[in-house]
């Protein structure tokens, strides 16, 4: 298979409560409303996030069935971080917020490297995972 990008569709409870959430808190400045959802671009990965309501009219009108079961839960995102500073500061805002942060912590990846991980839940409760590696592949510091 060969992509040319990724896209995530979530349901959310409120758009303009996560539109102000990822652009606000977590600093996605490029998050948008559009179409009645919010447009999160990311390197690689462009995320809507449709109200519950919108979301399954729209996946059922193809075929008057739906596509998929709303809200689907069985998923994280996750996001390489530059630093421990932002993965910090990004988890310290969720929270301040209606998001919830948890204590990041440094962990062995599958990889063999070492990383910083932070993990918030956004106000509907989808899990993100903020990854900063500390080490490369082979245990050298980056």
């Amino acid at each position: 298979m060969k992509t040319q990008g990724v896209v995530l569709s979530l349901a959310v409870a409120d758009a303009g409560r996560s539109l102000a959430f990822y652009r606000d808190v977590v600093g996605i400045e490029s998050a948008r409303l559009e179409m009645g959802m919010v447009c999160l671009e990311l390197p690689g990965m462009t995320i809507f996030l449709a109200e519950t309501e919108a979301f399954t009219k729209y996946s059922r009108e193809a075929k008057r069935t739906p596509l998929l079961p709303v809200p689907a839960t069985d998923a994280f995102l996750s996001c390489a971080i530059a630093t421990v500073a932002e993965v910090d500061e990004i988890i310290a805002a969720v929270s301040a917020s209606e998001g919830k942060g948890f204590v990041p912590r440094s962990i062995g990846h599958t990889s063999g490297r070492l990383q910083y991980v932070g993990t918030f839940t956004d106000p509907d409760g989808h899990l993100w995972q903020l990854a900063c590696n500390l080490t490369d592949t082979r245990g050298e510091p980056i």
